[in-house]
């Protein structure tokens, strides 16, 4: 795709995603949501291959099913005030939420990298705040499917041996705590979607330019700095303690109003994403030549924009709490 068609889309998508942000009604949600849709699929065309045709086929069919079913119940429940439940549902279906999430690891596994990040990050604003419109009536919803998103988000990242995949499934637990994060706090929201997008920016510019995409490249960079920001990255990704993604979490089971059992499944999906991201960086940097740790590098690219991700995400919680 040339460039200026790819401005132009993108455009488009932050646009639509404004329009869901200050839209008063269901009728403008459904038409930023549907813009948003529109935007992006030419994106996924960076190829233009039969795999990239593929995951827009697999993309274009529920987020149309979902659309279909959102306007449907938005427009029976001015009347019967009764399908609210019904809305949730087709935005989690949009979202690519557990239990349905099973168009997103396939469209996922197909996509070239960029469009990859792009429905990793950008395409989930435009759902979550939707969904934040009208949580307050749906916390007994909303909070068990948060709670479903976070294990699955575990559970499906285990034994993934494509760091596409992996990213897939921790998108998906990293989504239930976001969902969570709504019954808390707009501000925690906020926070956490912006640390989420930040530290997947330090993840996929070093995919981009190493052109990786199993656990054998991930760490096959002769520089040292590259393999530390990433290892870093990829660990704050997983929550481990004092990175910015544990502080987000901490935060949301501070603020969050959830039964106990709810807690328990968040944090038990965090444990399981935690334990398969220590094993895949730690297996690594242990059998890591430790001569090239000694040389030493000049500040790359990669450096600026992890630690420019960690400081504005710190700074970001430091300054709303």
């Amino acid at each position: 795709m040339k460039s200026p068609n790819k401005f132009l889309f993108m455009l488009l998508m932050v646009t639509s995603t404004c329009m869901v942000a200050s839209s008063s009604n269901w009728l403008m949600t459904w038409m930023g949501l549907e813009i948003n849709m529109l935007g992006y699929i030419p994106l996924m065309f960076m190829k233009e291959n039969t795999s990239e045709s593929e995951a827009a086929v697999k993309y274009l069919v529920p987020q149309s099913l979902g659309s279909t079913i959102f306007i449907a119940s938005a427009i029976i429940s001015a009347y019967f005030n009764s399908l609210q439940t019904l809305t949730l549902i087709a935005l989690c279906l949009k979202l690519g939420v557990a239990p349905f999430h099973f168009w997103f690891p396939p469209v996922m596994a197909s996509l070239q990298l960029l469009p990859a990040f792009i429905l990793l990050t950008w395409q989930k604003i435009a759902p979550i705040l939707a969904i934040s419109s009208f949580s307050s009536l749906l916390v007994k919803t909303l909070m068990p499917i948060a709670m479903i998103s976070a294990l699955w988000g575990g559970i499906g990242g285990l034994n993934q041996t494509d760091i596409r995949s992996l990213l897939t499934y921790s998108s998906i637990g990293h989504t239930g705590w976001m969902l969570a994060s709504i019954n808390s706090n707009y501000i925690i929201l906020t926070a956490y979607l912006t640390a989420y997008i930040l530290i997947n920016s330090s993840i996929f510019t070093f995919l981009i330019k190493e052109h990786t995409k199993s656990y054998k490249q991930l760490f096959s960079s002769s520089e040292p700095q590259k393999i530390f920001i990433l290892a870093v990255s990829i660990l704050s990704l997983g929550g481990l303690p004092p990175l910015v993604g544990f502080v987000m979490k901490l935060l949301v089971l501070m603020f969050t109003e959830a039964k106990m059992i709810i807690i328990f499944g968040l944090i038990g999906g965090a444990l399981i994403s935690l334990f398969y991201y220590l094993s895949l960086t730690f297996s690594t940097l242990l059998s890591f030549n430790k001569t090239h740790l000694t040389k030493t590098q000049m500040v790359s690219k990669q450096t600026i924009l992890f630690l420019l991700s960690q400081i504005l995400s710190l700074t970001l919680i430091l300054f709303l709490f």
